[in-house]
This record gives C-alpha cells, sequence and structure tokens, in this order.
C-alpha cells in the first residue's frame, strides 16, 4: 500500500488555556503548627529511623547466613522493608526541620539511607555482600523516598476532568455519527493482548530503572494522566511517564511543548524521543481502553472543540486508540485535525492484524533510527508504505 501524505501546514490549535483547566494544588506545609512542633515531628521521625537501623543491624546477620532461597528472600524483604522505613523517616524529619518538604530532602533522604544500609550490609558481612543484598536495600530506600513523595503530591498528576457536559456531548456526538460500536475483532484484541501483557514483563526492569531517574532528576510523581476519548466516544484516563517539572500546567493550562520546552525534565526529552513515555500505556491496551494500533488519543476538550467544526471528525474513534497511527507515521506531529482525520480514516479502511504488524515495525523504525538521523524532517520515505496504491491513493482522495 503507498501512501501519500498530505500537503501539511504548522497547525495551532486552539487557545487550550481557555477549554483546559488543570488544578494543581501547591504542597502543603507538613504542619501548620509552631515550630516547636515541627521539631518534635522531626525528633520522632529520627527516633523511628533509629529503630529502623537497629533492625537492619540485627537483620543483615540473617541475609548472609540464609541456608536455603525461601529464608534468603524473606530476609531480603525484610532488608527493604527496613530501608524504606528509614528513607521515609529520614525524609519526615529532615521536611519537619525545614517546615517543607523540598526536593532536596527526598533525594538526602534516600542517599542517606541507602548509605546506612549497605554500611550494615558490609559490616555484617565477612565478603563482599551479594549484589541481591545489595539492590534490596537501594530499592528500600528508594520505595521509602516514594512513599513519602505518594504523602506529600501523589504518584500521578491529574488534569482535571473535562466537565460532565462536555463529556456527554462528545459521547453523544458519537453515538449520532457511529451508532453502537461494532466489535473489536478477535485476533487484533489477541494481538494487542498478547503484545502489551509480554511488553510489561519484558520491559518492567527498563520501567523501573526509569522512575528512579526520573525521581532523582525531579522528586514528585512519576506519571501523567491526560483525559483523552476513546473508542466511540468514551472519555478514559490515559497514563504517561511525567516528563515535565512538576504543575508544569497550573497555572497556564495544558499547552502544547515547544521545541525547546524549559518546562521538560532532561529525561524527558529522552524519554519523548524514544517513546519511553509511552510505556505505562500498555495498562491502557490491557485494560481495552487502547490498541498497539490505532488513532493516536486526543484530548476530550480538543476533541469536543472539533466536533462543532467537523462532525465527521467522530470517525476516527470507530477503533480504540492505539499508542502508533497511521497518521503520526506517515505524517509529522504538526498535522491539522482534518489530516489526522483523512490519515485515521485510509487505516480504518485497512485495519487488520497484518497490517497492524507492519505500522507497528515502521514505528519502532521511526523511534529508533529516523528520529536520531540529523537531517530527519518527520516525514515516512513513502516507499516504506508502498502495497496497494490505488485503493489507498482513493481511500485518501475520499478523505
Amino acid at each position: 500500500m503507498s501512501i501519500d501524505p498530505p500537503r501539511t501546514r504548522r497547525y495551532h490549535p486552539p487557545d487550550p488555556g481557555v477549554c483546559l483547566v488543570t488544578h494543581h494544588a501547591p504542597q502543603a506545609p507538613l504542619t501548620d503548627a509552631a515550630p516547636h512542633r515541627n521539631l518534635a515531628l522531626a525528633f520522632g521521625f529520627a527516633l523511628l529511623a533509629a529503630l529502623a537501623i537497629l533492625g537492619l543491624a540485627l537483620v543483615a546477620p540473617a541475609v548472609r547466613n540464609a541456608h536455603n532461597s525461601l529464608a534468603f528472600v524473606g530476609s531480603l524483604a525484610l532488608t527493604a522493608a527496613l530501608a524504606s522505613v528509614v528513607a521515609f523517616s529520614f525524609e519526615r524529619s529532615f521536611a519537619g526541620l525545614a517546615g517543607h518538604p523540598r526536593a532536596a530532602s527526598y533525594r538526602l533522604a534516600f542517599a542517606a539511607a541507602a548509605v546506612v544500609g549497605l554500611t550494615i550490609l558490609a559490616a555484617s558481612h565477612d565478603s563482599r555482600p551479594s549484589t541481591a543484598a545489595s539492590l534490596g536495600v537501594v530499592v528500600g530506600a528508594f520505595a521509602g523516598g516514594l512513599a513519602a513523595t505518594w504523602r506529600d503530591g501523589g504518584l500521578w498528576e491529574d488534569n482535571s476532568p473535562p466537565p460532565p457536559e462536555t463529556v456527554r456531548f462528545v459521547l453523544a456526538a458519537h453515538r449520532r455519527r457511529l451508532g453502537d460500536n461494532s466489535p473489536v475483532p478477535h485476533a487484533k484484541r489477541w494481538l494487542d493482548v498478547a503484545a502489551a501483557g509480554a511488553g510489561l514483563l519484558l520491559l518492567s526492569p527498563l520501567a523501573f530503572v526509569v522512575c528512579f531517574l526520573l525521581w532523582l532528576e525531579d522528586p514528585g510523581p512519576l506519571f501523567f494522566v491526560k483525559n483523552s476519548v476513546g473508542r466511540g466516544g468514551r472519555n478514559f484516563r490515559q497514563w504517561k511517564l511525567r516528563t515535565m517539572v512538576r504543575g508544569a500546567e497550573s497555572e497556564s493550562g495544558p499547552i502544547w511543548a515547544e521545541r525547546d520546552d524549559r518546562r521538560v525534565l532532561r529525561l524527558g526529552v529522552l524519554l519523548r524521543r524514544t517513546a519511553l513515555d509511552e510505556l505505562p500505556q500498555l495498562v491502557n491496551i490491557l485494560a481495552g481502553q487502547m490498541s498497539l494500533v490505532g488513532p493516536r488519543p486526543q484530548r476530550t476538550v480538543l476533541v469536543a472543540e472539533y466536533l462543532r467544526r467537523m462532525p465527521e471528525f467522530a470517525d476516527r474513534h470507530a477503533l480504540p486508540p492505539g499508542l502508533a497511527g497511521l497518521a503520526q507515521v506517515a505524517g509529522h506531529y504538526y498535522l491539522t485535525p482534518r489530516q489526522k482525520l483523512r490519515f485515521d480514516r485510509l487505516y480504518l479502511r485497512h485495519a487488520g492484524v497484518g497490517f497492524d504488524l507492519k505500522l507497528m515495525a515502521i514505528a519502532f523504525a521511526v523511534v529508533l533510527w529516523l528520529r536520531w538521523r540529523p537531517n530527519w524532517n518527520g516525514r515516512l520515505p513513502r516507499a516504506w508504505l508502498h502495497g496497494r496504491r490505488r485503493s489507498a491513493d482513493a481511500g485518501a482522495r475520499r478523505g
């Protein structure tokens, strides 16, 4: 199939500050009480940290002397749990002394807990501690810092859900246009479940490392939730790894990121370029809210604006939205909504397991190769989608 991407122009969407509102409450102080109460809390958590350190000193020899796998795993889990208590208590103590949580207190608490735990392990072993034991301490310290993060601001930033009237309008517009949803082909669903499940299993270690590095750079929520339109016009929560600083949209509302956007984290630049920030959407796929291949999800409030001008925009939601889409593979980032709809209609006419596998392979090539070429303009070589030229061109003209 040969697809000639339409001539494109840079698209400037309607001002999202008008239709998108994000409520991001500032971090509350640890306590509103007098400074002496803060000191009391800091002392209390310091005492808890001391007790957890004592527990680590008692448990560490059990890791060394474990006689079977079950005993080793149990003592290792207890070591990690105690390290997490140490990190959490350290952070609460540091925050109490400062009067409010700070990014530095998260990092300092993690580092201090990891150093203390590793030192105790080394002192309790005649030789170098095992890698598993050392990793257990580090993971436990990270879990403690993450627990402190969760207590202060949660583990994800969630855009305010669209107003109920907007959700109802979008759903009604889709029902008028599409009627009742036709079932998703079984083969497509089986492919989604198998690939997403395998991806979660194989990529979970990488996802953990990415979350760890992301938290170190900017301690705070790990995930970002975007309210998007799914199959049949239903609103769903689309998950992504957070790639911007905390509260990036608290004042401006959701706006499109620019090429050199200062809000994007250093690691976030790499995550976006490699599409690793999309990893959490494998959970959306397993839940049936998304597919591996399909039209890319759009914000519900933006879809409502498009539907008022183009009722036919609902056609793209006849199938679940995808992790990879033809519009993004064959076009580029700045397609207009009408140009995206043209590509998405073309995909719907040729959707199938074979076509999905081909688009997935091309998407991998784009992410792993083309995006890293200095002279790449964001457009896919036409020969890559060569095939049923006449039917594809006719479909594009009808779109």
